[in-house]
């Protein structure tokens, strides 16, 4: 079967697939945003992002690899914009820098409820799998922090101190922190909350 004939609607099968995938990401991030991971049957999934379930098996083995896909979306989106900032700022101070990269990187789940969601909520006890994979963003958040604190650090801009340990610190507080702003009604001012979070990675980090 030549290329032209198995197009269809002028998409080839990967075009086809590559845009299932995208609406089955978008109903994914608004349903375990909202109603959670629990709640979210595959085959309302599905009728949400206008996939069959035919379709959406082959794109995926099940709820929590697509679980899985949206919330490496989420994460990879923190750490390019963290890595970014970093690179914005290089000439700078880490006293500038290390606020703007943490902020950079809590990013997104600030500017939307439902990422806040499913980064900081719904991730927790979903399966083994999942786990692993949390951990390991959270070991290169670890990896980044330490580089550029010990370069910091021979630079006379920070002094010297476990920064695996103020890594998780910051994390940890991080995690705590917007996970009661996103399950409150009466949430604080995003920006309030920024000048909290970036002070509190100043004081950690650098101080």
């Amino acid at each position: 079967m030549t290329e032209t004939a198995r197009r269809y609607s002028g998409q080839s099968p990967d075009e086809r697939d590559a845009e299932r995938r995208r609406r089955l990401l978008a109903t994914g991030r608004e349903l375990f945003g909202t109603i959670g991971y629990a709640g979210t049957p595959i085959e309302r999934l599905c009728a949400e992002a206008k996939v069959s379930t035919r379709h959406f098996y082959q794109l995926y083995d099940n709820k929590e690899a697509v679980f899985l896909d949206v919330y490496e979306t989420i994460t990879s989106l923190s750490f390019e914009r963290a890595v970014a900032a970093l690179v914005e700022t290089a000439d700078a101070s880490i006293a500038e820098r290390a606020p703007y990269a943490f902020l950079e990187y809590v990013g997104p789940m600030l500017e939307d409820i439902r990422v806040a969601r499913i980064a900081f909520i719904e991730i927790m006890g979903v399966s083994p799998r999942i786990e692993e994979r949390r951990l390991a963003y959270r070991e290169s958040l670890v990896e980044v922090i330490t580089r550029e604190g010990r370069a910091a650090v021979a630079k006379g801009e920070a002094r010297d101190r476990d920064f695996r340990f103020a890594t998780l610190a910051l994390a940890g507080a991080a995690n705590a922190i917007v996970y009661d702003w996103a399950c409150r009604e009466d949430r604080a001012d995003v920006a309030e909350l920024k000048k909290k979070l970036g002070d509190l990675a100043l004081t950690l980090l650098v101080l």
